[in-house]
């Protein structure tokens, strides 16, 4: 059994720093061409839903605290192939979305400073460079990661203050006037930003008293990240909002207040450190997820096999390839359809575990673990709230991807769906005949404790 050494405040640090990375600063442009300033409302409405789904999160991970909560609680509680394939489906938005969305918005961010970098190239050669970092095992110390933190803290804070100075009023004039499907669209999409602080479901084990916890956390945590966004948006849109559209890059605004030292602090210390360490944990945790699955028996352990770094070389190479792939057959242009597919596949895995804790009375073993607030009649609308927002995010996204985009991306995507079902079916039959499905045991706390 893991020591637990997470407390309250831990958590709330953690989360609000896995929370804002990346994404505000690849999202926000991308949903600015949509939305125009209204995306500062979009924002509001992504918040809304997110809220209650990673509130459901929390409190499902609080009853059952685990390592590697993401895929159990949905495969053990509600259906085993439900949960793979919300996973199957993260895993494509990582491959085909997240990663060459990020290596791409990066380049962006270099051309700013060097405008003669070819984007395309540039993107591959960081995914490479990342590659070869996690496949010999390089670690960054974690007092440089609470360094890097800070710094990309401090950066934010930069442009807010020096940002909030040069707000003219006239470009926020009509924030609520634009178009409902842009706004929509835009809110849709921004529900990716407040995604990371559910990664604390995968080390739940690690948790002092979880069950006040973890709730209590991602309220704090969520409200925190809320008000950095809503501040960045207001900056961003107050100050230029044309130029987020056309160029596509937060620098792009921060060139009409910051000079000098203070804005390449902002750009290398904010965008670009933000990005760079988002790819780098990505490419950990995506990879550890997947070891995760081969000591179960969902994948086989050859391809988990460690290499003399300790490092699992396929998997890894297995993403740097897919990554690299989408960014030369998508091309520059690919920004939409990267941060659809990033953001389908973080909704996608999120839903077998809500829908486990509508399920969890049901299991006479876990009955003395679950709170009585759980067991009360009104509790099961949160659950079901949580479920319900989820879906129509997922539709919202995938409609954005049938009726803006070509056609071959969403069959690709289902192609992808239907490979998992047929994969983990046959999977699943083989451990059947060699007796080791993990799913055909009772369901009983045993089995989340690591």
């Amino acid at each position: 059994m893991r020591t637990k050494t997470l407390g309250l405040a831990d958590l709330i640090a953690l989360e609000v720093g896995m929370t804002i990375g990346a994404g505000i600063f690849t999202y926000l442009p991308i949903a600015s061409s949509k939305a125009g300033n209204g995306t500062i409302f979009a924002l509001i409405i992504a918040a809304i839903p997110m809220l209650f789904i990673l509130l459901n999160l929390m409190i499902v991970g609080s009853i059952l605290p685990t390592t590697g909560g993401t895929f159990k609680y949905g495969a053990y509680l509600f259906s085993p192939t439900f949960s793979f394939v919300g996973l199957w489906i993260y895993l494509f938005g990582a491959f085909v979305g997240f990663f060459p969305l990020t290596a791409l918005t990066l380049s962006k961010y270099l051309k700013t400073i060097w405008q003669n970098i070819p984007l395309i190239p540039f993107a591959i050669l960081i995914l490479t460079v990342f590659y070869a970092i996690n496949v010999f095992g390089i670690k960054i110390a974690s007092r440089i990661e609470i360094v890097f933190v800070a710094t990309l803290f401090i950066s934010l804070f930069v442009y807010v203050l020096f940002g909030l100075q040069n707000i003219k009023p006239v470009n926020l004039d009509g924030i609520f006037s634009h178009s409902i499907d842009g706004v929509l669209y835009s809110a849709a999409l921004l529900t990716f930003i407040f995604l990371g602080s559910n990664a604390v479901l995968e080390v739940g084990g690690e948790i002092k008293n979880a069950r006040r916890n973890m709730p209590l956390s991602v309220i704090i945590s969520f409200v925190a990240v809320l008000i950095i966004y809503l501040a960045i948006a207001f900056v961003t849109f107050g100050v230029a909002s044309p130029e987020v559209s056309a160029k596509g890059t937060l620098n792009a605004v921060a060139t009409k207040f910051l000079k000098g030292f203070f804005y390449y602090f902002f750009t290398f210390g904010g965008p670009i450190l933000a990005i760079v360490t988002s790819i780098n944990a990505t490419y950990m945790w995506g990879s550890r997820s997947l070891i995760a699955l081969s000591r179960m028996g969902i994948i086989p352990s050859r391809l988990s096999r460690l290499n003399r770094w300790g490092t699992p070389f396929f998997l890894i190479t297995s993403i740097w390839i897919v990554s690299c792939m989408s960014l030369v057959i998508i091309g520059e242009e690919g920004l939409d359809i990267f941060a659809l597919f990033a953001s389908i596949g973080g909704v996608a895995i999120l839903i077998p575990s809500i829908i486990a804790l509508t399920r969890i009375n049901k299991f006479s073993k876990l009955q003395k673990l679950v709170p009585g607030y759980v067991k009360k009649k009104w509790f099961v609308f949160l659950p079901w709230l949580g479920i319900l927002f989820s879906i129509i995010i997922f539709i919202l996204l995938i409609y954005q991807l049938l009726t803006e985009h070509n056609l071959y991306y969403l069959i690709g995507l289902f192609v992808w769906i239907a490979l998992g079902l047929i994969y983990i079916k046959m999977r699943r039959n083989y451990l059947k005949s060699k007796d080791k499905d993990p799913f055909e045991k009772e369901v009983s706390s045993e089995l989340f404790i690591e």
